[in-house]
């Protein structure tokens, strides 16, 4: 592989996503700390001889690895989460059966959703799960917008 070739496929990560991970692997490190029953002195005694910082805040991503490698060796294994929050699809759909429920629609059959969706984006779609991010944003907001005034109507009625 040439040198041209190397330098053209860089793989590019966001800071926001750097950042995420910085987050996550400082978590795991003091949930770590917690898991293996260190003292204060302890942590930064094992923070000190692997990585050399004082404080785990100061270190970078290898120092976060070795550091996260040393407590799986003393067996730590970080909780990691299973939630897993709404894909806008879902949420559109969960709006949609909410906004039926508050009496908001005549019909709240899929197909009437697929015909409000083309109304609110210009653009028709055979299935939600095919609508762009700024799309789904835009119906999202449409039908919350809409849940808000049906249920507001329907307090009135009572």
């Amino acid at each position: 592989m040439t040198s041209t070739t190397r330098n053209r496929f860089k793989a590019f990560t966001s800071q926001s996503n750097l950042e995420a991970q910085r987050r996550r692997e400082l978590g795991h490190i003091h949930q770590g700390r917690k898991v293996l029953g260190w003292s204060d002195d302890d942590y930064r005694y094992h923070l000190h001889q692997l990585t050399g910082a004082i404080s785990s805040a100061k270190l970078d991503s290898p120092g976060r690895a070795k550091m996260l490698s040393h407590m799986k060796k003393l067996g730590f294994n970080p909780k990691v989460s299973d939630f897993k929050p709404f894909d806008q699809a879902q949420k559109i759909n969960w709006l949609w059966n909410k906004l039926e429920e508050a009496g908001g629609l005549r019909d709240g059959s899929p197909e009437s959703l697929l015909a409000f969706i083309a109304r609110t984006t210009g653009t028709s779609y055979s299935n939600i799960k095919f609508l762009s991010t700024a799309d789904s944003s835009k119906i999202i907001e449409a039908l919350k917008s809409m849940l808000g005034r049906a249920k507001r109507s329907h307090e009135d009625d009572q």
